[in-house]
């Protein structure tokens, strides 16, 4: 997996990422400033969508192409890849790379945080990485 250390983004191209990646499909200038003020209530002008998205080209994040007039991007790492990799940074940085610990603060003080369905679901993870 690519190592995204000396291409971090800002929280601003992570949004913009985020609605690519939510778009499932190549996606417009256009479109994405719209995504942006429906997913999060930001309105920015087109200049800068365009600002975003040349930084996100330049750090390999999303790739394009050209039809009529319209560019149309589209992303080159995957949503589950860069999440991965910032949960790992995330939790060597706090958690001195302790997924038990990280587990414990996610969990909170209270235990009714996560759902019987999630522990579930986080048992599995556990009993496969035994196989």
């Amino acid at each position: 997996m690519k190592n995204y250390d000396d291409a971090a983004l800002t929280g601003r191209e992570e949004m913009v990422m985020k609605c690519i990646w939510d778009h499932q499909g190549p996606i417009s200038a256009v479109e994405t400033q719209q995504a942006l003020k429906d997913k999060y209530d930001l309105s920015f002008e087109r200049p800068t969508i365009t600002t975003f998205i040349v930084h996100l080209r330049d750090k390999g994040f999303l790739g394009c192409y050209k039809k009529g007039q319209i560019y149309y991007y589209y992303p080159l790492v995957t949503e589950e890849a860069y999440t991965a990799q910032r949960a790992k940074q995330f939790t060597d940085f706090w958690f001195h790379g302790s997924a038990a610990k990280f587990l414990r603060a996610l969990s909170g003080a209270e235990q009714n945080n996560i759902t019987s369905e999630e522990l579930d679901e986080i048992q599995k993870i556990i009993d496969g990485l035994d196989e």
